[in-house]
């Protein structure tokens, strides 16, 4: 099976949504080191970054939208199912999907305004990173035999990920807390789905139309 069985998985559930209610519960009785830093004005922080290094990593914010982000997976999930990994395929765009309705979901029940700019909390754009780098760590790179050309695809993957965080910092209704976040969240949402693949995937494999997949 794709997905391994692990030991740690709903250890690092409950680790990570408790980590999401703590940030967050810190962030709206406006306490702590997160929220001190959240405070402080974009401008400041876009002084800091090198206009270069702003235009390198501007790439990575299309995935604070949705359709971007979903167009990818999309992309990824259709060739996944051409090589016959239908399972896996299915697998993504549920988890993609049901992630996006959760995400928009909260993002409507948190209303954050800090120095009266109004924070989309959790971030979209750590959120949908962090799930398209775990598919693709948890699906592709496997299929890999060099460890060389893994090795570049970890250091990519990593990169665009530090790029995202980053971008995310600089855009206007963003700040570390919203970021933070939806990293944690992206992180419980994972592995919540992977544990539902462990269960199901087998299952999948006898039904028509799947009978054929590598799981």
């Amino acid at each position: 099976m794709i997905i391994a069985k692990s030991r740690t998985r709903f250890l690092m559930l409950i680790l990570s949504l408790i980590l999401f209610i703590v940030i967050s519960i810190l962030t709206y009785r406006h306490q702590g080191f997160l929220h001190t830093l959240s405070q402080i004005d974009h401008s400041i922080a876009r002084a800091v970054v090198p206009t270069w290094l702003e235009n390198i990593m501007k790439p990575a914010y299309i995935f604070s939208h949705g359709l971007l982000a979903g167009l990818l997976i999309f992309v990824i999930a259709f060739f996944l199912w051409g090589f016959k990994f239908k399972i896996p395929a299915t697998w993504i765009l549920l988890t993609s999907l049901s992630g996006w309705l959760l995400i928009n979901v909260l993002s409507l029940f948190f209303n954050l305004e800090v120095n009266g700019t109004k924070i989309v909390y959790p971030a979209h754009t750590t959120f949908f990173m962090t799930l398209l780098i775990s598919y693709v760590l948890l699906i592709i790179i496997p299929e890999i035999q060099h460890n060389f050309l893994q090795f570049v695809c970890h250091t990519l993957l990593l990169l665009c990920w530090i790029g995202t965080f980053m971008m995310t910092l600089l855009a206007p209704n963003s700040n570390v807390a919203s970021a933070i976040a939806g990293w944690f969240l992206a992180i419980a949402w994972l592995q919540f789905s992977e544990n539902v693949y462990r269960i199901y995937a087998a299952d999948l494999y006898r039904r028509k139309g799947f009978s054929n997949s590598w799981y």
